[in-house]
């Protein structure tokens, strides 16, 4: 059950689930019945599971759409029944339940009220129920098993009570490549939900057999040589030791490139990482590319994440530099950037929200 929530972390729901579909995937998650509804128009047929908040002004749509919803609260519960009374309506559903992340969700101390209460809405379908580890990426946590013992007895106890949900998924993307031992005499899941690990390399799973999906490559705009002494960008914050030449590049943090990058961060320039000087703006970033054989010049490629030359500016490095994580990052890629869907390492086509289809941007995301 792939994730592709957040426009597919970024990187364009649309293509990415169109491409999954393909290789096999039979169901999808997203987070909210709009993400969900853009699937279907998109033409995407499989399952796909709304797993966050639910509005009542957004029911009709559910149905409308053919999206499963979750329940995870009773009041929840009650709009949905309510909703599939008046309108004579079955909604499949999948329950959340709240293992330890102590976010959505039902308790283990709710599953008797619980199962009073769906007995209440017959028009309430409970196909499946899943729950979301919190410390999966760390070995070293008890957290995760003590979930899985949550989840397990939780299941236990709603079957005795007659509520028997067919399909069990309780990994992310660390559960997946990690995945905890599972008790005897429990019901294993029959679902996984990779989310990042489809885009990029995963924390403590480093090897060749993961590869990153996205490059943010933007150009040189303008190269300028100045003087020692020299402030560069809002506030002055970079001021030039030497004689220095700055790479002008036509991206900043309404792209994707986040302002805490400013001063911290580098970019790829012919294969060598070069520091951004100053504070990242708006559309602009400036880079300190001194130190390279030979000046830039007017439209040479600058990767923001990516590779370029054999060197590696992998997200999570930038992420490090930026103070926040890898799902952050590739979250945050601007509307108007383009993506470049390239197939086998050919330039297919341009998925973007302000040119026609096919034109070409070089601020792209491929």
């Amino acid at each position: 059950m792939p994730v592709v929530k957040a426009d597919g972390y970024g990187h364009g729901a649309e293509a990415v689930s169109r491409r999954l579909e393909r290789e096999g995937a039979q169901s999808f998650a997203v987070a909210v019945v709009e993400e969900g509804v853009e699937l279907r128009r998109a033409g995407i047929a499989s399952e796909i599971l709304v797993m966050g908040w639910i509005g009542a002004g957004q029911l009709p749509d559910l149905v409308r759409f053919g999206l499963t919803g979750n329940l995870h609260s009773f009041e929840t519960l009650a709009s949905l029944g309510a909703f599939s009374r008046a309108w004579r309506k079955v909604l499949p559903v999948h329950l959340k339940l709240d293992t330890g992340m102590t976010r959505l969700g039902f308790r283990p101390e709710d599953v008797e009220e619980l199962a009073r209460s769906l007995a209440r809405f017959p028009e309430i379908r409970v196909e499946g129920a899943f729950q979301n580890f919190a410390s999966a990426d760390d070995p070293g946590s008890g957290q995760t098993a003590g979930q899985v013992a949550s989840f397990g007895r939780m299941i236990q106890d709603l079957e005795a009570r007659g509520v028997r949900p067919a399909t069990l998924h309780v990994a992310n993307s660390a559960g997946t490549l990690f995945p905890p031992a599972w008790p005897a005499g429990l019901r294993p899941p029959s679902r996984v939900r990779p989310g990042l690990a489809l885009f990029t390399r995963f924390p403590g799973r480093s090897g060749g057999d993961l590869e990153d999906v996205m490059s943010f490559r933007s150009v040189v705009d303008q190269v300028k040589a100045v003087p020692a002494g020299t402030r560069v960008g809002y506030g002055g914050s970079f001021v030039a030791k030497r004689a220095t030449t700055l790479a002008i590049v036509p991206a900043g943090y309404a792209d994707g490139v986040p302002r805490s990058l400013s001063g911290r961060g580098t970019v790829l320039i012919r294969g060598r990482r070069c520091p951004i000087a100053g504070k990242v703006a708006m559309d602009l970033t400036a880079v300190d590319a001194t130190d390279l054989e030979r000046p830039p010049a007017h439209g040479d490629e600058v990767v923001y994440f990516g590779t370029q030359e054999g060197t590696r500016l992998g997200v999570e490095e930038v992420a490090e530099a930026a103070g926040t994580v890898a799902w952050e990052i590739l979250c945050g890629v601007g509307p108007r950037v383009p993506r470049v869907i390239v197939d086998n390492g050919v330039p297919d086509r341009v998925v973007s929200r302000f040119l026609p289809d096919g034109e070409r941007s070089t601020n792209a995301f491929s």
